[in-house]
């Protein structure tokens, strides 16, 4: 399957008024898939196969509940081209 880029945007809604580090874990599981990633002010882009990105964010999401979270509201942008999409098309 071609390469394509997400965009994640993570939202805990925790007990309280802080993220108590689910943030930061959530980009170690980002650093240990071994896909290409950026960090930016408001979002992290990951380019990788549709497959590998999508059980990503899968993982990340499952670990944020079982980390503490009651709620969790993720923004994914997707962008999917028929032969492919990466960081490179982008700079």
């Amino acid at each position: 399957m071609s390469t394509v880029l997400a965009g994640i945007q993570l939202l805990p809604n925790l007990k309280e008024d802080h993220t108590g580090g689910m943030i930061q874990h959530s980009l170690k599981l980002v650093e240990e898939s071994g896909l290409k990633y950026e960090v930016g002010p408001l979002e992290t882009v990951i380019e990788g196969d549709f497959d590998s990105v999508m059980t990503l964010i899968k993982s990340i999401q499952e670990d944020a509940i079982e980390s503490g979270a009651s709620e969790l509201l993720s923004n994914i942008k997707l962008h999917y081209r028929k032969d492919g999409v990466s960081f490179a098309d982008k700079k």
